[in-house]
């Protein structure tokens, strides 16, 4: 680095605010950006089960969620000390992490690059990025650990001191209170820990590296392991999370995923929309030189990227891309500052890398304002409802959630009975006098139903699981009402508001007899692999009705009741299909029709 350009070297005279000036005001800038951008309510599913732990930590209720965030949690109570409601607690944490982590990581670049400017404007980059702006000041975990990530990565680019074992203490400590409060940051740090082992001077620093590790790592995980209620416990939970992982992350929730799609969920999306990214691309394409230059200072922050990223594309969900995707954006952040540099030196014009990333700060934030105006001012949709049901629902309302709602079901309407969907309309299906409510993800297209919302953009699309943008308080009228015997799977639903169950061959149902007839419609799915498909009902075992569901159509047929409590409507279809054949994906189901409502008249 040229002395033009460079910014990295302290004179004896230098005070620390001319050494430092940058990333102090690139810290208040941060820090101000995030508490204009802080939520006004709980809004994704993990900031309450968060939020329940820093009221009681309970692994076993999952407050929270495997693996746990034992520091985390910690860090929450301290400030639940300070401030009344927990969820704002762990807001404040995030707000407050978020320009440790910026000076942190900023002195890390410059270490690295020995550019002051290029370091902030990196640093900059990275804490304006799309991904960042969205989830760095919500109730999880993120925020913090990445904090001390960067404070790791610090530690790690300071050059070896052989006389004190400062440097390699902080190493230890930063990299476990990351693991700490996100424990799936052990995986890619166990390599650039080794790597940074290795490269220390000295065997008595890199005592002092693994026993500061081993230190502050007992003091995280002796919480967890007496919350959880012993050793056993422990490994019982995480094993029930690894299986999970398994069977959902790495191979359900990708569907018919190409592995072309995940990587760009996971590599592109993070930064935002095409005019984001493309441009970004080209900063990092004109830093790879540089980059490559210093591959050897930066070989433990490369491992770390590296593992990082082959763990989100193999084995994490592709919904949480943007989310999890934070840890490996820093490296990205760090070459495209140095593309920053290229561009400064073609148009010899100092102040170029801040100018880039302040046109980048502007159209990230230009493209999550859809997020953030809303979230800012009003309450978020599951809390809208919430709110909306306190008022006007009577005390003895049964609240039936999807699973995608579970978290908020129990936390916001506590003074209700929230049961999920299908265990609570097995329980009540032949109690008319019990007020049921569903509370689900999505419109709805029932007259009756109440929708909350926030705007739609391309950004909840592709920055978020796209979960809680719509949810509804859907009313389950005593003449919808039965319950699933045989062949019945559980209700799907889109965000639209369509609502259906899915029937094998042979099914059925019973009703509670509260009319003379009782009306039924049936309908295909597009991805049915044929055109149509003959369905018979029968009540009673006695066949009632014959009818030709067609895809596309939604057919219908009315069947008498007889004079009794209960009557069993048996559906029998001509044809099944498996959708793992058929569509590539992981559903280990046989499926048949679609049973799309049933009601008595």
């Amino acid at each position: 680095m040229s002395e033009e350009y460079g910014r990295g070297a302290a004179t004896p005279h230098s005070s620390l605010f001319t050494l430092y000036w940058r990333e102090a005001l690139g810290a208040i800038l941060v820090l101000i950006t995030r508490i204009l951008s802080a939520p006004k309510t709980p809004w994704e599913l993990d900031e309450l089960l968060f939020t329940q732990a820093v009221v009681k930590f309970d692994p076993s209720s999952y407050h929270p969620h495997p693996p746990g965030y034992p520091l985390y949690v910690l860090l929450g109570k301290a400030f639940h000390l300070v401030v009344d409601d927990p969820w704002r607690a762990l807001v404040m944490l995030a707000i407050v992490a978020a320009p440790v982590g910026f000076v942190a990581l900023a002195r890390a670049f410059r270490n690295w690059t020995g550019d002051a400017d290029l370091a902030v404007a990196g640093a900059l980059l990275y804490y304006f990025s799309a991904s960042m702006l969205v989830h760095g000041t919500l109730a999880l975990s993120d925020g913090a650990s990445l904090a001390f990530l960067a404070l790791a990565l610090h530690a790690i680019s300071r050059p070896p001191d052989e006389a004190h074992e400062r440097n390699a203490i902080a190493v230890g400590l930063w990299s476990s209170a990351a693991i700490g409060c996100r424990p799936q940051l052990l995986l890619p740090m166990i390599p650039m820990l080794a790597i940074v082992l290795w490269r220390l001077p000295s065997k008595r620093q890199r005592i002092a590296a693994v026993a500061s590790f081993a230190f502050v790592s007992l003091m995280w995980f002796l919480p967890l392991i007496d919350a959880a209620g012993g050793v056993r416990s422990v490994i019982a939970y995480e094993t029930k999370q690894a299986a999970y992982v398994a069977s959902h992350d790495a191979a359900m929730s990708r569907g018919a995923k190409s592995i072309a799609e995940i990587v760009v969920r996971f590599v592109l999306h993070p930064w935002g929309s095409k005019y984001i990214t493309l441009p970004l691309l080209l900063c990092v394409g004109l830093g790879v030189a540089a980059f490559l230059r210093r591959w050897r200072l930066l070989l433990p922050l490369i491992v770390f990227t590296a593992v990082q990223l082959a763990f989100e594309i193999f084995l994490m969900d592709p919904a949480d891309g943007a989310r999890y995707s934070l840890p490996s954006m820093i490296l990205v952040a760090l070459i495209a500052a140095l593309g920053f540099d290229v561009i400064r030196r073609s148009v010899h014009f100092r102040a170029a890398p801040y100018i880039a990333t302040a046109l980048f700060a502007a159209m990230a934030w230009w493209y999550v304002a859809p997020i953030i105006g809303p979230r800012t001012h009003r309450p978020s949709p599951p809390v809208e409802a919430a709110e909306y049901a306190n008022g006007r629902f009577a005390p003895g309302t049964v609240i039936l959630y999807d699973g995608a709602l579970k978290p908020h079901a129990e936390y916001l309407f506590a003074r209700f009975k929230p049961m999920p969907i299908e265990k609570g309309l097995a329980a009540f299906y032949d109690k008319a006098e019990v007020p049921l409510v569903q509370f689900v993800d999505g419109g709805s297209n029932v007259a009756e139903a109440r929708t909350f919302w926030w705007p739609p953009s391309d950004a909840y699309g592709k920055l978020t699981r796209n979960f809680y943008r719509q949810v509804t308080l859907d009313p389950v009228r005593p003449q919808e009402r039965y319950l699933p015997l045989r062949g019945v799977y559980p209700i799907e639903r889109t965000i639209a508001g369509d609502e259906w169950r899915w029937l094998e061959r042979e099914s059925a149902i019973r009703l509670p007899v509260m009319a003379r007839t009782a009306a039924l419609a049936f309908a295909l799915s597009p991805d049915t692999p044929y055109e149509s498909t003959g369905v018979q009902v029968s009540v009673e075992g006695r066949a009632t009705q014959s009818i030709v569901v067609t895809k596309g159509e939604i057919a219908r047929v009315t069947v008498g009741l007889p004079f009794a409590r209960y009557a069993e409507i048996g559906i029998s279809a001509q044809q099944a299909f498996l959708p793992a054949t058929v569509l590539h994906n992981q559903d280990p189901r046989t499926l048949a029709v679609q049973l799309k409502s049933v009601e008595q008249h």
